[in-house]
């Protein structure tokens, strides 16, 4: 099931909604977000998710991290 969250990405202007599968790692979901904001800002290797002012760990699925339908998300340097 598809679960549309709202990305922004460090540097950035403007917030996108993504479309991320429950099974989808954080890092799959950063690079989800840097591909579709790739027009305004370049994309970096190095890069970290946060959610609820945490940084995340890579690794994890959208389902571990608790992202809900409509959650934010930041990409940020890292």
């Amino acid at each position: 099931m598809s679960i549309p969250l709202y990305g922004f990405l460090q540097g950035d202007t403007i917030g996108l909604v993504i479309l991320a599968e429950e099974d989808d790692t954080l890092q799959a979901l950063a690079q989800k977000l840097q591909v579709a904001a790739s027009l305004r800002v370049a994309s970096r290797d190095q890069v970290q998710v946060v959610y609820n002012d945490q940084t995340m760990d890579p690794a994890m699925t959208v389902a571990q991290a608790g992202l809900q339908p409509l959650d934010r998300f930041d990409v940020v340097a890292g």
